[in-house]
């Protein structure tokens, strides 16, 4: 039995799974984005406050017109263009990503899309919506069968 050899193929894995992790959460790059990169996306919270689903998004040095929010059937869209530095700059380091972007978020089934309420606040984007009266949990009666 080789163990050399079962070694050196798990170092490569880690390396392998290092530099996905790298790829994935890190992407500094250097100078401009080269145009028709793809839409960028934009990472969000989406939770349950009371009876209200609230949905947070980082937005920073963006101004609520630069903002697009859409519901369509359970799904909510953000979208816009974040934007750089106007002058061209040689960087040290680039991880500011700027231009278009687009996320797209299954929503819960109980929420009320025309109840929604967006605000920007401090660079966050904050959406709220109430959740609708059917998922509310009710009591019902079980009557006797003898009564019909």
């Amino acid at each position: 039995m080789s163990y050399g050899r079962s070694y050196n193929e798990m170092l490569s894995l880690r390396e392998a799974m290092n530099q996905l992790m790298e790829e994935s959460f890190i992407r500094p790059t250097r100078g401009r984005q080269a145009a028709g990169d793809d839409m960028q996306s934009v990472p969000v919270n989406v939770f349950q406050a009371g009876d209200n689903v609230v949905v947070f998004a980082p937005m920073p040095g963006l101004q609520p017109e630069d903002i697009e929010i859409g519901v369509a059937e359970g799904v909510l869209t953000i979208q816009g263009k974040k934007r750089g530095h106007e002058e061209r700059h040689e960087f040290f380091q680039h991880e500011w990503t700027v231009g278009p972007y687009r996320r797209s978020v299954q929503l819960p089934d109980d929420i009320d899309a025309e109840s929604a309420r967006a605000s920007l606040d401090n660079g966050v984007l904050v959406i709220t919506f109430n959740k609708s009266g059917r998922s509310k949990p009710q009591r019902i009666e079980v009557r006797s069968g003898q009564g019909r």
